[in-house]
């Protein structure tokens, strides 16, 4: 689903405002956007839930054969768990990490200037406002 044009033009004036207000943050969010290797990562991740799933259902299959394919799906069972685990915290990112402990700090400057920016936002509920009333 894609934005309409008057959605994508208040997304870059919140953009611009929050680069304006606070250019270190914006500065560290673009750097850990653009470095960030979520797709290798996704894709380890889930090569390592196949991994684990293979393991877990071979294990399960042969268990009749000896105890041993039990001690097998068991640990594919925490490959997978762990896949999933490291799937959902960024897989070891690093820049992500630095980026938010930046972003906490920042946020005492914002929070003082948050005046400004409620105007645009006064201005995106009014036009939500309108754009329903209007139907």
């Amino acid at each position: 689903m894609s934005l309409s044009e008057q959605e994508q033009r208040a997304l870059r004036e919140l953009e611009q405002q929050l680069l304006a207000e606070d250019p270190k943050f914006g500065a560290s969010v673009a750097r850990a956007s653009a470095g960030s290797p979520s797709g290798a990562v996704t894709l380890r991740g889930v090569a390592l839930v196949v991994v684990g799933l293979v393991m877990l259902v071979g294990g399960v299959a042969l268990a009749q054969n000896s105890l041993w394919f039990v001690v097998l799906s068991i640990l594919g069972f925490l490959v997978m768990f762990g896949a999933g685990i490291w799937m959902l915290r960024g897989g070891g990112a690093t820049g992500v990490k630095s980026g938010k402990k930046k972003s906490g700090s920042g946020r005492g400057g914002a929070g003082a200037s948050r005046s400004g920016g409620s105007s645009m936002g006064n201005k995106l509920e009014e036009n939500f406002r309108r754009r329903f009333e209007g139907n």
